[in-house]
């Protein structure tokens, strides 16, 4: 893994955790214009309200980023919200953000939001799994000890580019964690190994993208491939995230039952994709 500090000569930003998410949306929507074309369906529409989506990602994941993991730092600094230079991003949160702005956006132009997200589901998952390979490289999300052989051992400090030197004045959040916990001596310059739950989740993403492209044949001509689409790509990384986020390092007050908030609400909205898929079974015939 290698943490980047961008320096531009008037700034440094620490943690690029911009240049990660950029490129996942740019390899999501290049794959999305492809998927929409395959199925023969007009770009367009997807293109024109590409902007809103992402503003409704970026809000959304600035939303859950603050009230499940940082919500004392909001209450201190409201403007803080609106440094997205910053860093501080929820996938969990920009997907649920970019979901709920297309529906209403395509609901507003009269576009088939079902079809379109079917088409496109399974981009969005391979954009959601470079954004954790992103995670991983930056240093995010960091998961608990292992010793199973493929923990890693995240480094204490960045790199600046483009001088390629260590930047020792800002020390990484896991090293910091892993100190702070005790599972780390303070002189050394590494973790002790650590899950490497940001890629765990990204293997999950592209397992969830091969179900849904076989679901969609599967369901070629059914009525309800949209809807089936929809649970189970939400539903099935909600599941995932539920699972992952007892490995995580990052993970938030515990509430009930060993869960955060943020597992609560995963596993209800899961729960939720269940039950409307069982009362929206398809018929053998639309198979």
């Amino acid at each position: 893994m290698w943490p980047i500090h961008l320096d531009l000569g008037f700034r440094i930003f620490h943690f690029y955790e911009g240049f990660y998410i950029l490129l996942s949306v740019v390899a999501a929507t290049l794959m999305a214009l492809r998927r929409l074309r395959t199925v023969g369906q007009d770009a367009g529409p997807f293109l024109d309200s590409l902007s809103w989506i992402l503003l409704g990602a970026i809000l959304g994941a600035r939303t859950f980023h603050f009230v499940f993991w940082d919500w004392s730092a909001l209450w201190a600094a409201p403007l803080s919200f609106f440094q997205i230079w910053g860093g501080g991003y929820s996938i969990t949160g920009g997907l649920a953000g970019g979901i709920v702005m297309a529906y209403f956006r395509f609901k507003h132009r009269r576009i088939d939001f079902w079809s379109t997200f079917a088409a496109v589901s399974p981009a969005l998952l391979v954009g959601q799994a470079l954004g954790r390979v992103g995670c991983f490289l930056n240093g995010d999300a960091w998961g608990i000890p292992t010793r199973l052989p493929w923990g890693v051992s995240m480094p204490k400090f960045g790199t600046v580019i483009p001088e390629f030197v260590r930047d020792a004045q800002v020390p990484s959040e896991a090293w910091l964690w892993s100190v702070r916990q005790g599972f780390t001596d303070p002189a050394s310059l590494v973790t002790v190994p650590l899950h490497p739950t940001q890629l765990y989740e990204a293997l999950g993403d592209l397992l969830l993208a091969g179900m849904i492209l076989l679901l969609i044949r599967r369901l070629a001509h059914s009525k309800r491939l949209g809807l089936w689409v929809f649970w189970v790509h939400l539903g099935g990384y909600s599941l995932l995230r539920f699972g992952l986020e007892f490995l995580h390092g990052d993970r938030g007050a515990v509430i009930l039952g060993g869960m955060t908030a943020l597992q609560m609400g995963l596993l209800a909205f899961a729960a939720m994709g269940m039950a409307d898929l069982r009362s929206h079974r398809p018929s053998s015939s639309s198979v």
